[in-house]
């Protein structure tokens, strides 16, 4: 049964060195995340928004910027059918340090 982490961290930089095995060349050659990887899925998110604006519907004008969480998010899910269970157990292990487990009510989910 697949299970979903949802990682966060101070900088991309930190996940990337804690997750070298999720990590890809795109077609001009530039390192990228492996979104659909053959162990998980990842949905890179980046800063992540933890209000909406309020935006004055007359004018357009922003009332109250967003509250944006500017830490580099990340959620995982896997691992996928067919997975090595080794390969699994590694990226979960190596993520532990940024695994969050209070997540209530996330504000990004997987599409089933």
């Amino acid at each position: 049964m697949p299970q979903t982490l949802r990682l966060r961290a101070d900088t991309e930089a930190a996940l990337i060195d804690a997750l070298p095995m999720l990590r890809g060349v795109d077609a001009d050659d530039a390192p990228c995340w492996l979104t659909a990887g053959p162990v998980c899925d990842l949905d890179v998110i980046g800063a992540l928004a933890l209000t909406a604006p309020v935006v004055d519907p007359d004018t357009g004008e922003v009332v109250t910027p967003a509250v944006v969480d500017e830490r580099f998010h990340v959620n995982m899910r896997g691992p996928r059918i067919g997975a090595d269970p080794a390969a699994w157990a590694a990226i979960v292990s190596a993520a532990e340090p940024y695994t969050l487990s209070d997540i209530a009510n996330p504000r990004r989910r997987f599409q089933s």
